[in-house]
């Protein structure tokens, strides 16, 4: 019986491990560094930067990666996109 359970018991946290991987994997493909987002949206450097400081892109559409004397941005894809869009 306790064989039995202890089989279960890892077969299941191999399955969850799995499971948690790609999750994390398909979570660090969304987001893109600002060279990337650049690319994107077509846009360059300069306008980026007034972007982020008119505050175009919230909290769910970036992120700083970095620290606070050089922050380094992460972009989400879609978010960030569709905050581009709508920014007027």
């Amino acid at each position: 019986m306790e064989d039995t359970l202890l089989y279960a018991i890892r077969n299941l946290d191999s399955k969850l491990d799995a499971v948690l991987k790609r999750l994390d994997d398909k979570e660090k493909s969304e987001w893109v560094d600002r060279k990337e987002a650049l690319r994107i949206l077509g846009i360059g450097a300069n306008k980026m930067t007034e972007l982020i400081a008119d505050g175009t892109f919230g909290r769910d559409c970036c992120r700083n990666v970095g620290t606070h004397r050089k922050p380094r941005w992460a972009f989400h894809r879609e978010r960030a996109f569709q905050a581009y869009l709508n920014r007027y």
